[in-house]
């Protein structure tokens, strides 16, 4: 089994999947809860880009290797359901996500430098695999894999295209509102899944479809949050680097393996401890 750099293994994304139309419903989970972090203001992440990547972490991405076994022969399904769904994303995103991120700390810590220094190994798992806030729990969590209980310092979603799309955050899109009142579940899992004394929660999110990965960023615990670019699942690579959606992954879980980047200092107007936490 060839080794390449980590690079060249988050290159190789699958197709976007497909779905059997069966007339879904296009309901999600709702709670009273999540008006406490409905969005109202949103702002563009410029800087969630290829070159912002390969700035910050190009001398791991380029210098680091790895066995390229990135994904399963067997293309993937098609599905009709959200849980199918998420089956499907473990095998061909969360797998080789892991990988990257585990072969990327065996490597800082085998080579210690101030570079690295301040940041905690973290993996990508499902929700309850960090500690769970109350009764709900997201899709997935960004987490530390060396700890009995560690906090999720990124939570994901995962929804079918049919539930959510970028297309919707359009300013006249006619699902614009839609597209807000269901952001609102992943924040307040940003807020409250994240959350430690003394702080508002995490700073990173992301939405995962069929279609694209949705990342986000928030400066505060307020009603506002930063958008980034979709990046479409990409196919195979055509040698070339570009972003991919298994690279998008890796390199939020390398943010929110920073130990003073990753959650929200508290201020005033944060939604209390009481109302995340009941």
């Amino acid at each position: 089994m060839a080794n390449v750099t980590l690079m060249e293994f988050l290159q190789n994304d699958p197709r976007p999947f497909r779905y059997y139309h069966r007339g879904q419903s296009d309901s999600t989970t709702s709670h009273e809860l999540f008006e406490i972090a409905q969005v109202r203001t949103t702002y563009p992440w410029h800087q969630f880009n290829l070159q912002t990547i390969i700035n910050q972490f190009g001398a791991l991405l380029n210098n680091v290797r790895i066995a390229n076994d990135a994904h399963p022969s067997t293309p993937p399904p098609r599905f009709a359901a959200e849980d199918c769904l998420r089956e499907i994303i473990s095998i061909y995103a969360d797998r080789p996500v892991r990988r990257a991120l585990a072969r990327a700390f065996e490597h800082i810590a085998a080579n210690p430098s101030s570079q690295w220094a301040g940041r905690t190994e973290t993996t990508l798992g499902a929700g309850s695999s960090a500690r769970l806030v109350g009764t709900f729990v997201p899709d997935r969590a960004m987490y530390d894999p060396n700890i009995e209980v560690s906090v999720n310092r990124l939570p994901g979603e995962i929804k079918p295209s049919w539930k959510l799309q970028s297309a919707w955050l359009a300013p006249n899109s006619r699902y614009r509102r839609a597209f807000l009142k269901r952001l609102a579940q992943l924040t307040f899992y940003m807020l409250q899944q994240g959350y430690r004394a003394q702080h508002s929660g995490a700073r990173y999110g992301y939405v995962l479809t069929d279609k694209e990965i949705i990342a986000f960023r928030k400066e505060d615990a307020q009603h506002t949050i930063s958008v980034a670019e979709p990046v479409q699942w990409a196919g195979p690579s055509d040698g070339k680097p570009r972003m991919t959606v298994v690279l998008a992954l890796w390199y939020l879980g390398m943010l929110a393996s920073h130990d003073t980047d990753w959650n929200l200092d508290a201020q005033q107007g944060d939604p209390t401890d009481s109302e995340l936490i009941s």
